[in-house]
């Protein structure tokens, strides 16, 4: 099991940065400063905060968690809080190394980072004065959230330096691809184990077993009686109140400040003809068929019907060479140009493009526009109403931080300050939430954080864009064991599965062992009741074959002079038996330089991430560390 929160937790610059920056966000207002300073950690003399390392700690503990779907020991919760403390020294010794080796964060790579984090955006783009509230909101200053910005591109930094250092010799590249393009000829069937589950019965000693040993599958749900606060966007944008007074003013103050918004630029509606240069040397031929062409349209021909007739423009000959109203910015340079400076009816050419020659119409002109207040008055409303909502909202949000922070406990008081109905959700689960509030992950977190069971009032919450709570945690119950009586139910069908794979996995076992004795495939398979899968060639990565399968037929020796037979474990308790009959080498012959550039810089990325964890044991056994084991207790 340690293993496998191992393999959960693992990862490079993903770990060693530990989402300095993820962490922060992941819900509004996680607040470092609760209790007393001290440290987790001191790495180069550089103190590591116990707080940060606790919320990450706790983060960790409720995905594990809500990924395993049930409760862990002491000994599981003692690994993960090790392995999150022990990246968090990995990232401040790597950090050391990235400020020995000269490595710098400028104001705009800061700012270009500040501006990707979707909690400091308003539809999709980057708002300052909505990054600035979140970070109010939070508690933290605008320097120590630049300080984990720095810190965290500083990183990626050296992780991309390490990436582009990476190279792949030309005998990787052939025993990788060797490796990788292998076909193995098999063939399989399946012992289905519910059969087996329909038949097995079992006596209340074998029950009592089974019960005893999945203890840990029968607690009752870890909860919180949870009482919150809810602020949120949608409804109080549905108390904003707006008059044509207003959205006029408003019209004219952005128009003022963004008259391009108003603005409607020229238009112009031009037909044109397209004569491409596939080789240099048609240059020339191209040119003078193109001003033959324009010859014809200026004495008078339809041009609609030359276009038809010579254009190798495929979405507008047909259409006689109209390609309808543009701006001048979708057309290139050259075209533009042109368009631009011709008169209504004028025929010009030929220009050259990229694309070729072209002779070109002019149609019609749209002059510019300005949008009247009457045709932008509906997206204007719509804008004005977001605007005063956030512009609530935050002060809603403003006004409930500082009445928390003069009541840190008593949500009632709360309330009445900010003019809040206290909601009730009675025995919010750790795994499955509860109520209004779903399981939303950043809700779950808090909810179970130390400092809201500690009877203390959770920071502002992100339940979801514009929806915000404050928590408040009573009657804490942790998981109780259920009596074998409350769920013999449940425990009969759990050893029944279980035998019914057991049952499954011995048939599959004894099927290798006829197999390997000399017995027919066809045969040994009618005798456990299936069909075998047909003999064919496989790839590594065929989608048409389970990937169990797969995986056992390339790990499984090569076959010399007979099958070789293999059983394995199945999803759902079933099981399979597998004959690898075959081997085919380098089946596809040689590659594209592309698909060979390709897998190189796949090989690469993947050494890359070898070295990068390497890199970074390497910087925590030269880093003077000290640990505080007293700090996350």
């Amino acid at each position: 099991m340690l293993q496998s929160i191992h393999d959960k937790l693992k990862g490079w610059l993903a770990g060693v940065v530990l989402g300095a920056i993820g962490l922060v966000f992941v819900f509004w207002g996680i607040n470092w400063t609760m209790s007393a300073p001290n440290y987790a950690a001191k790495v180069n003399g550089s103190e590591i905060s116990s707080n940060e390392v606790r919320q990450a700690y706790q983060q960790q503990l409720a995905q594990f968690e809500r990924q395993t779907n049930g409760t862990i020991d002491d000994l599981q919760r003692n690994e993960i809080k090790r392995h999150v403390l022990d990246e968090y020294v990995n990232s401040e010794a790597v950090l050391t190394r990235a400020d020995e080796l000269g490595y710098r964060v400028s104001d705009v790579e800061l700012m270009k980072a500040m501006a990707q984090v979707p909690a400091f955006q308003v539809d999709g783009k980057f708002d300052q004065a909505h990054a600035i509230a979140v970070l109010k909101a939070q508690g933290r200053s605008i320097a120590e959230i630049e300080a984990l910005f720095r810190r965290d591109v500083k990183l990626r930094q050296l992780d991309t330096a390490l990436t582009m250092s990476s190279f792949v010799t030309a005998s990787e590249l052939k025993q990788v691809r060797a490796l990788t393009e292998q076909q193995r000829e098999l063939s399989w069937f399946t012992v289905s184990a519910a059969k087996y589950t329909a038949e097995a019965t079992a006596d209340d000693a074998a029950i009592k077993a089974y019960y005893d040993a999945h203890k840990a599958e029968y607690m009752t749900p870890e909860t919180v009686n949870l009482r919150y606060l809810e602020i949120s966007m949608g409804q109080l944008e549905s108390k904003v109140k707006v008059d044509d007074a207003q959205l006029r003013a408003y019209y004219e103050e952005q128009k003022a400040k963004t008259p391009e918004r108003f603005t409607q630029p020229e238009q112009r509606r031009v037909r044109h003809i397209l004569l491409q240069v596939t080789e240099p040397k048609e240059d020339a031929a191209v040119k003078a068929k193109a001003e033959s062409i324009l010859k014809r349209a200026q004495g008078g021909e339809d041009f609609s019907k030359l276009a038809k007739e010579f254009s190798q423009d495929t979405g507008s000959a047909q259409q006689g060479g109209d390609l309808g109203w543009s701006e001048r910015k979708v057309w290139v340079a050259p075209f533009a140009d042109a368009a631009y400076s011709m008169k209504e009816g004028e025929i010009r050419g030929p220009v050259k493009t990229q694309f070729g020659y072209h002779i070109l119409k002019l149609d019609g002109i749209q002059p510019a526009a300005v949008k009247t207040f009457e045709q932008g008055k509906s997206d204007l409303e719509a804008e004005y109403r977001r605007n005063e909502a956030e512009r609530l909202f935050n002060n809603a949000q403003d006004q409930l931080a500082d009445a928390a922070l003069q009541n840190t406990t008593d949500i009632d008081v709360v309330a009445r300050k900010a003019g809040l109905t206290v909601h009730d959700i009675p025995e919010f689960s750790r795994i499955e939430g509860g109520g209004d509030l779903g399981k939303a992950a950043p809700v779950l977190e808090a909810a179970f954080s130390q400092d809201v069971l500690d009877g203390r009032l959770s920071p502002m919450v992100e339940v979801e864009k514009g929806r915000g709570v404050v928590l408040r945690a009573t009657d804490h119950k942790l998981p109780q064991q259920k009596p074998l009586e409350a769920v013999r139910i449940d425990v009969v069908a759990g050893w029944k599965k279980q035998r019914g794979a057991e049952l499954a996995a011995s048939a599959a076992a004894d099927a290798v062992k006829r197999l390997s004795a000399g017995e027919a495939w066809d045969a040994v398979a009618k005798s456990v009741g299936v069909a075998p899968q047909p003999a064919k060639f496989v790839a590594r990565n065929d989608p048409a074959v389970p990937v169990e399968i797969r995986r056992e037929a390339f790990e499984a020796p090569k076959p010399t002079q007979k099958p070789v037979y293999q059983n394995l474990p199945l999803g759902g308790g079933d099981a399979a038996v597998l004959a690898v009959t075959a081997v085919r080498e380098n089946p596809a012959g040689d590659h594209p330089k592309e698909q060979e550039a390709q897998l190189r810089r796949q090989i690469a990325q993947q050494s890359a991430a070898g070295e990068a964890q390497g890199y970074a044991a390497a910087a925590r056994a030269d880093a003077k560390v000290t640990i505080n084991v007293q700090a996350l207790d």
